[in-house]
């Protein structure tokens, strides 16, 4: 009688701590989930970081323009692509410097990740319009969804600063080449004089 009365509360019941445990850890881990799930801040950070990527890397070519519009699911996404790509500046950065190497120096090459060009633009509004039945008139900024509204805001003000970065990065090298061009032809017209002088003198 008295091992029955010490029995081990598992003994007798062993599903009541198996069903408080999972009951718990369901708990604990449906709350972890649903707060990542449902932060609509993250998700529209998210967002508007995959909408920058996905034209920085087809501006720099490392994606084609098919494998940039499977990187978006639902219409609305692939709507606010468009608009996304449409309002980017072309070509922001203009070529102000050689970009191949000339005589002794080197060239500067444009950067092409936030050169966004006509040609690619059209390219995505092409294959886009063509395969999901989408026109000019679902393409309407108001029209987006508030959560992907934001997004576009949010990738809008990534964007022109990432450009901006990297047009001042640009015109820093160019400023550095004109500096070294400026630099040696100064050196080579001095030892061209020296050796003008020096020649004169032997002469003479």
């Amino acid at each position: 009688m008295a091992e029955a009365k010490n029995q081990d509360p598992l003994e007798e019941n062993p599903n009541q701590f198996l069903e408080e445990n999972i009951i718990t850890d369901s708990s604990g881990s449906n709350e972890e989930v649903s707060e990542i799930v449902t932060d609509p801040k993250q998700a529209e950070a998210d967002f508007a970081l995959k909408l920058v990527e996905t034209i920085t890397s087809l501006n720099n070519e490392e994606i084609s323009t098919f494998e940039a519009i499977n990187r978006f699911v639902t219409r609305a996404q692939l709507c606010c692509l468009i608009i996304f790509a449409r309002s980017l500046p072309l070509n922001p950065i203009a070529p102000v410097y050689p970009e191949g190497a000339f005589l002794i120096f080197k060239g500067v090459s444009v950067p092409r990740s936030v050169n966004l060009t006509e040609k690619t633009l059209v390219e995505i509004e092409e294959k886009i319009m063509a395969s999901n039945d989408i026109t000019n008139d679902n393409l309407h900024l108001l029209d987006l969804p508030p959560d992907m509204l934001n997004a576009f805001e949010m990738a809008i003000t990534i964007y022109n600063g990432k450009a901006e970065k990297v047009r001042t990065s640009y015109l820093a090298a160019v400023k550095n080449a004109k500096s070294q061009v400026i630099e040696v032809s100064a050196a080579i017209v001095c030892v061209i004089i020296i050796i003008v002088t020096a020649l004169a003198l032997v002469g003479s």
